[in-house]
């Protein structure tokens, strides 16, 4: 469901230093949870039976397509080893045959990650990408979607000067090559919902990573209406506004055509040649793209990182209302997004819309059906530390509530001391860490300015809240 927008783009990294209250990095699988695909179905998770998990290859044809893709990948220096922790790739392909993660169906189509896998070592790939690099970049992301980063890497001198002379590149570009040095990146949002992909939907994310780097350069995502709004006219609408781009409809569905900007081909290949450890990958770059794409409104520029659009006037990041449209589609099920703060028009945190313990009720009851939470997180000038130092200075821009950034996490479980507290184990896409970190939800929480739920979680939460707003 969309909401009003926020005022405040969710986009750079934050002073992570503020946000540290001893994190703990873990290391610990999280439970497997059940899919919110049922093969071949456009259901959501709570409408659709339950997916079972299969380990063992079965048919013929899936006995040959694994065959294929371990040649293939044994053969190609660029698919043999991973260069993110010297681990054999198709040992990790073992590993998600015996997980389940590659015999899951759980896609929008009901291919399998197989299958996707398949597709992208034996068909064409475009802009002269390598399938075995791909195949390997989904199955590393697959196998640990920690390693999923927002971090852009940086763009050779002598790339920038053909890049430069190229005529369909934008004139303020050329004006100012150095918008193409883009250091505190705004694909949090976008990095958020593609790990989120990696974590829960394997076959889905192999899909999208198969179309995105095929000869047509789309996926084909069939997008529910009612994911969007029970209310038919309002489902509509909200893809009008969104200005996505449908290649079929009816009452019950819409087709859409999701691409990345041309901006995202280039990029992916200065990655190909270019990629540093810690760097976004090929798959990163082209799955960040899409998503900055269908929530900006078809207005995102990879080369740059900047934004258009009619929901923000910051050039940067995304803002709620667009993740919750981008988690809608994503997930072929109707979000909702809360947004527990009460912000001022001087962006000063004033209070809060509900009592804590309830915010955490809502997280909780979320990941106990087997779902993640991507929380909106800010920091003040007090909770970043700033009002503690020396030189500090009380005036309005250094009000002690005024906020000074934003950032998106992932919740992917939690955990309950003997005392009862609860520590949250999340997902940084910007905390140049491959591992889960843990954060007590004391320190947490406070600090959570929105988070969208399935609509069965907090409906009746909602309703009260938007009712209180009403009366204020």
């Amino acid at each position: 469901m969309v909401q009003q927008v926020s005022s405040i783009n969710y986009a750079r990294k934050t002073n992570n230093v503020a946000l540290q209250n001893n994190p703990k990095n873990v290391t610990n699988d999280i439970k497997a949870q059940k899919s919110p695909y049922e093969k071949g179905s456009l259901l959501p998770y709570n409408l659709a039976n339950m997916v079972s998990i299969r380990t063992q290859l079965e048919t013929s044809d899936e006995f040959q397509m694994y065959s294929t893709i371990c040649s293939v990948l044994q053969n190609s220096f660029e698919g043999k080893i991973s260069p993110v922790d010297n681990v054999l790739i198709t040992d990790k392909l073992d590993t998600l045959l015996k997980n389940g993660k590659l015999l899951s169906s759980a896609s929008n189509d009901g291919s399998t990650t197989l299958k996707n896998l398949y597709d992208i070592v034996t068909s064409k790939r475009c802009c002269s990408l390598d399938g075995a690099k791909i195949a390997a970049q989904v199955i590393d992301a697959l196998y640990n979607p920690t390693i999923i980063t927002q971090n852009f890497g940086d763009i050779p001198d002598d790339i920038k000067n053909k890049i430069l002379s190229n005529d369909d590149i934008a004139q303020s570009i050329k004006a100012n090559p150095d918008l193409m040095n883009v250091e505190g990146s705004g694909t949090c949002v976008a990095a958020s919902v593609e790990f989120h992909m990696a974590n829960k939907h394997p076959a889905e994310f192999a899909r999208w990573i198969s179309g995105l780097t095929s000869d047509k350069q789309e996926v084909t995502q069939k997008v529910r209406l009612e994911a969007l709004s029970k209310n038919l006219l309002d489902a509509v609408t909200y893809l009008n506004i969104f200005e996505a781009k449908q290649k079929a409809f009816n009452f019950d569905y819409s087709t859409l055509s999701l691409k990345p900007d041309a901006g995202a081909y280039i990029r992916a290949q200065v990655q190909d040649k270019h990629w540093d450890k810690g760097e976004r990958t090929i798959v990163d770059v082209l799955m960040q793209s899409t998503l900055m794409q269908l929530g900006s409104q078809e207005s995102y520029d990879s080369l740059t990182d900047i934004r258009g659009g009619k929901f923000s006037t910051n050039p940067q990041g995304l803002v709620e209302t667009e993740k919750t449209f981008i988690e809608s589609i994503v997930e072929n099920n109707e979000k909702m997004s809360i947004r527990y703060q009460k912000v001022d028009d001087n962006q000063n945190l004033v209070g809060w819309e509900c009592d804590f313990a309830k915010i955490q009720k809502h997280i909780i009851d979320t990941l106990n059906t087997g779902e993640d939470v991507i929380i909106g997180y800010v920091l003040t000038n007090e909770t970043s530390g700033k009002t503690k130092k020396a030189s500090y200075v009380n005036t309005p821009d250094n009000a002690p509530n005024k906020i000074i950034n934003g950032h998106e996490i992932t919740i992917v479980g939690y955990k309950t001391d003997k005392d009862g507290k609860i520590t949250f184990v999340c997902n940084d896409t910007d905390d140049d860490k491959s591992k889960f970190v843990e954060y007590n939800a004391d320190f947490l929480i406070p600090k959570i300015h929105h988070a969208a739920y399935p609509v069965s979680i907090i409906e009746d939460d909602m309703a009260l809240i938007e009712a209180q707003q009403m009366a204020a």
